[in-house]
């Protein structure tokens, strides 16, 4: 239960902290916003003259705002905190997302068996384990799959998928990530969140399923069994554990 609260919390936030930059940005001029903003926002816009006008966009988006000024609209991801999750879906959609970009049978049941982690390839088996014990036991196997899940042309698409653009084909591609507050924050344009996860230096190894510096996991494995928590057992989530730590790194040596 506490898991849970903590994580309602947590999305709650976010969703008042996108509420509060849209209304700090919305019929403002960027000249009269904090550095923070003007920053990105100048280099974004080519005109400045003109008030911005901003509104939140629905939960299907990878965008979560979106922000006109002049003639041009671009769309922005919100991040703040450090949980950052950036993707979730059901995984009887994802693995078919998977297949269609040509990843192998072997990798696919590879990545069924441990999100259920019950040894089953469909979550009816008795006795679930948690990642710790999956790794002591198929961490080579592990590894294989997320070898094959980091090749570049496997990773454009899941960047797509689940950091850039989202599931659905007329979902807005994101300009960027702001992450931060109204307070303080940083921006992380498009390509350089591509840069920094099709870089072949940075791969995330911690014995588990990771797309380069992306990390898959189970939305929940219900090791306890509680009620209202089954349903979690099908969704699947990607996560970008150390995205701040790599975008303040990027954004300080590309100056």
């Amino acid at each position: 239960m506490y898991l849970f609260m903590e994580e309602y919390t947590e999305i709650m936030n976010g969703y008042q902290n996108e509420r509060d930059i849209v209304t700090r940005l919305n019929n403002q001029l960027i000249k009269d916003l904090p550095a923070h903003f003007q920053h990105w926002l100048r280099i974004l816009f080519i005109d400045h003259s003109s008030p911005l006008k901003v509104i939140k966009l629905n939960n299907e988006q990878k965008a979560d705002i979106a922000i006109r000024c002049g003639s041009k609209t671009i769309y922005v991801s919100i991040k703040s905190g450090e949980g950052n999750s950036f993707h979730s879906e059901q995984i009887h959609t994802f693995i078919p997302f998977l297949r269609s970009i040509g990843v192998s049978e072997s990798t696919l049941k590879t990545m069924v068996f441990f999100h259920y982690g019950d040894n089953t390839l469909n979550g009816t088996g008795r006795t679930r384990l948690t990642s710790a014990e999956l790794r002591r036991k198929h961490s080579k196997y592990f590894n294989k799959t997320s070898k094959e899940l980091s090749n570049h042309h496997v990773m454009r698409h899941l960047i797509s998928r689940c950091v850039v653009k989202g599931r659905y084909p007329n979902n807005f591609s994101i300009d960027g990530i702001y992450h931060g507050t109204i307070n303080d924050g940083f921006f992380l344009p498009r390509d350089m969140i591509y840069k920094i996860l099709l870089c072949n230096s940075n791969i995330r190894k911690n014995g588990t399923i990771n797309m380069k510096m992306l990390t898959y996991q189970p939305g929940s494995r219900n090791l306890w069994g509680i009620p209202g928590t089954e349903q979690k057992r099908h969704n699947c989530e990607v996560k970008w554990r150390s995205f701040t730590k790599d975008a303040l790194n990027h954004l300080r040596f590309s100056r």
